[in-house]
């Protein structure tokens, strides 16, 4: 499954750009939305801009991924019952 991120650009030079989702920031390219400015929320998919987005849409896909985010340690993959001889592999 792919997923975009809404992200706001904050840097632009040419198609050269950064994007800050959430306090993360990426180096993407704006090849793809050629008409974005500076400041302008875009969704971001394998670093590129794919299109822009409206910020009350940018807003609740953040407001989502908050929801869904679990501090570091209580992310478990499994691996370590794995090793131990456990799990259901």
């Amino acid at each position: 499954m792919c997923l975009a991120i809404p992200a706001r650009i904050v840097q632009l030079d040419g198609d050269h750009a950064i994007a800050d989702a959430m306090g993360n920031r990426w180096q993407i390219r704006t090849t793809l939305t050629p008409e974005v400015q500076l400041g302008d929320l875009v969704l971001v998919h394998a670093g590129y801009a794919i299109s822009t987005v409206e910020e009350a849409e940018a807003k609740e896909t953040w407001e989502l991924l908050k929801q869904i985010q679990m501090p570091s340690d209580e992310i478990t993959t499994g691996f370590e019952d794995l090793a131990k001889g456990g799990g259901d592999a």
